[in-house]
């Protein structure tokens, strides 16, 4: 019988090393609660030299180049939705992007909410 130490460690088998606590310094709740998961998010400008920033968040001011949902961030950047909440908040912080969240009247919409129906179905 092997112990578990004695076995090569595999990132793609065994995911990632850094648990999502650390990657939020161990927050759980964003400091922005108007971060929803359909909000959009842009980035509005490069952090400066003074400002220390994690991989993810550079790879999220990199993604949201152009508008991505919230939903979408957590999906590329492989992380549990709440912990991209907090991260985006610090960017929010720092003024490096900024937030929309969608217009009420339109979730209320029924061509918008047909849409929403369509776009599931097809997958």
């Amino acid at each position: 019988m092997r112990h578990w130490s004695e076995d090569s460690w595999d990132a793609q088998q065994g995911g990632p090393i850094v648990r999502p606590y650390a990657l939020t310094q161990g927050r759980t709740t964003p400091s922005r609660p108007d971060i929803e998961l359909i909000s959009m998010v842009s980035t509005v400008r490069l952090p400066g030299r003074t400002t220390r920033l994690q991989p993810e968040q550079l790879r999220a001011l990199a993604l949201c180049r152009t508008p991505t949902a919230v939903v979408e961030v957590a999906a590329h950047l492989a992380l549990p939705v709440c912990v991209v909440k907090i991260l985006l908040g610090d960017l929010l912080d720092h003024e490096l992007i900024a937030l929309s969240s969608p217009d009420a009247s339109a979730a209320t919409d029924v061509r918008f909410l047909q849409a929403v129906i369509d776009g599931i179905r097809r997958l």
